[in-house]
């Protein structure tokens, strides 16, 4: 049974790192630049990190989580994610460990100062299991991408409101979200193959990206654990065909009988979203499977390749 790890945790950590086991994720509510400087220089994470955190209005105006946080990360080619409900802290790494803590990624809590300051914090690898993976995209669903321009909201606010923060209400710095994600979107390249994936229990053999990729579907089209394969494809089936996205974009292809490859992508751009994915997102590969899982589940729907260009057809 595995020992609770206790401070000063940046130990573990970069004892971790200097293995060549490189973070993916981050998830922590409170973020101070000069902790995840000196956490990050310890080795470059993996190319498509990612960071999740609270950013409440009032953390920023209280010091407790840094601005400076997103033009470090943006400048390094690295995603900043927020999340308005999060209270968890997960370091998680390429082998698939994670270091679940109590810790927030802040020089007191990571022990970066004199451990007779620091706050007490403890914490556990673990190894993340199918559910956790499903539970993490979960969350992640729910987080919203910081781009340069709610960065700017951001700081025009905190700029505004000296410390300490006193306003019973905070505003709504993100503004109206879109209505879908790109996590609407069918991760797997078909359904047949996240059925193999789902009955093997994810066997060796699966590349890793295509297992996280499996994850985010079961997350996505709420499929539980524990089915037979004919019980899967049957309940994969009922959620994919009721899920939101799904049926206005069936509705839309029911109006234009037929659609080209950069008339769905861009349809699919106007609706959607960035949430943070562990793995590699492509509008090419992803908008392909799309076709492919609609073709699966729907009769009416067929798609080919006339003059090298997808198309895609309600034949109904």
């Amino acid at each position: 049974m595995a020992s609770l790890i206790w401070q000063p945790l940046h130990r573990a950590l970069e004892a971790r790192l200097k293995t060549g086991d490189r973070l993916n994720w981050i998830v922590a509510p409170f973020v101070k630049i000069d902790a995840l400087k000196r956490l990050l220089e310890t080795k470059d994470p993996s190319p498509g990190f990612k960071l999740i955190c609270r950013w409440r209005p009032e953390d920023l105006v209280g010091g407790v989580s840094d601005l400076e946080v997103f033009t470090y990360l943006h400048s390094r080619g690295y995603e900043l994610y927020v999340n308005s409900q999060l209270h968890m802290k997960l370091y998680a790494f390429e082998s698939n460990v994670a270091l679940c803590t109590s810790a927030n990624l802040t020089l007191r809590g990571l022990g970066y100062v004199d451990l007779n300051v620091a706050n007490i914090e403890t914490g556990s690898e673990v190894d993340l299991s199918a559910q956790d993976w499903v539970n993490l995209y979960s969350v992640a669903r729910e987080s919203r991408l910081v781009t340069a321009d709610i960065y700017d909201r951001f700081k025009q606010y905190v700029d505004g409101v000296p410390p300490p923060v006193s306003a019973p209400e905070a505003p709504d710095i993100l503004g109206q979200k879109k209505r879908f994600t790109i996590a609407s979107l069918p991760a797997t390249d078909s359904p047949t193959l996240l059925a193999d994936f789902y009955c093997s229990a994810g066997a060796p053999s699966q590349k890793y990206e295509d297992t996280l990729r499996a994850y985010q579907d079961l997350a996505t089209f709420e499929i539980p654990f524990g089915l037979t394969r004919m019980e899967f494809l049957d309940a994969l089936g009922k959620s994919f065909l009721r899920n939101e996205f799904v049926r206005e974009f069936v509705d839309h292809l029911q109006i234009k009988k037929d659609l080209r490859f950069g008339a769905v992508n861009a349809w699919i751009h106007e609706r959607c979203e960035d949430v943070p994915l562990p793995y590699r997102w492509e509008l090419k590969r992803n908008t392909h499977a799309f076709y492919n899982w609609l073709a699966h589940f729907i009769p009416q729907i067929s798609w080919d390749r006339p003059n090298y260009s997808q198309v895609i057809y309600w034949n109904g």
